[in-house]
């Protein structure tokens, strides 16, 4: 029987998480899970706030995540996920993935924290994330603040620079190569 497979798709705010997760989806034959997707329903279903209300509402989005991420049989997950030096209550607990299956692969997005905020500003996101307040300063800042750049622990990564034009197919062969390894197909010391 094949493990179940997941791909926890990582990096700063507006470094393109959502998009490439949303291009492998089809060639992995594997649905995605996006936080922000959970956490936008939740505003629809029980009304945005002030910042308190959507912290509250983003630790609850953690837990759906979770929750259908278990009972998945795999998935593209997708977030801003907790890294140490980061706020205790800032980002997505990653403690519950390892009990999810042996077959993981972290695909990081990486950009200039500069392309990250001017993206973060041309993305339509619900009122409830309270992007509206912010000035491109203040989100630059805190983009360099935040320390996404270390590999989530124990986990095969593929870097995925998205200020490149995307070579899906080249992405698509490592994470399949690194599931293979993860399955026990392909011995770890041989990449191909």
């Amino acid at each position: 029987m094949k493990p179940r497979r997941f791909v926890v798709v990582s990096g700063l705010p507006g470094s393109g998480k959502t998009t490439l997760a949303r291009r492998l989806t089809a060639p992995l034959n594997l649905p995605v899970l996006d936080k922000d997707d959970i956490l936008e329903r939740l505003f629809e279903s029980l009304g945005a706030g002030n910042a308190a209300r959507r912290r509250a509402l983003s630790r609850e989005s953690d837990r759906m995540l979770q929750g259908q991420a278990r009972a998945s049989s795999g998935a593209i997950l997708t977030s801003l996920w907790h890294q140490p030096g980061m706020p205790e209550q800032s980002g997505t607990p990653t403690d519950w993935l390892a009990g999810l299956t042996a077959c993981i692969v972290n695909v990081h997005c990486t950009c200039d924290p500069e392309i990250a905020a001017l993206r973060f500003f041309s993305r339509k996101r619900h009122p409830g994330h309270l992007d509206k307040g912010r000035s491109y300063s203040h989100v630059l800042a805190s983009l360099r603040k935040l320390p996404v750049t270390a590999p989530l622990e124990g986990y095969p990564r593929v870097e995925v620079d998205t200020a490149q034009e995307l070579n899906l197919s080249a992405v698509v062969g490592q994470i399949r190569r690194a599931f293979k390894r993860c399955a026990g197909t392909i011995p770890l010391e041989n990449p191909e």
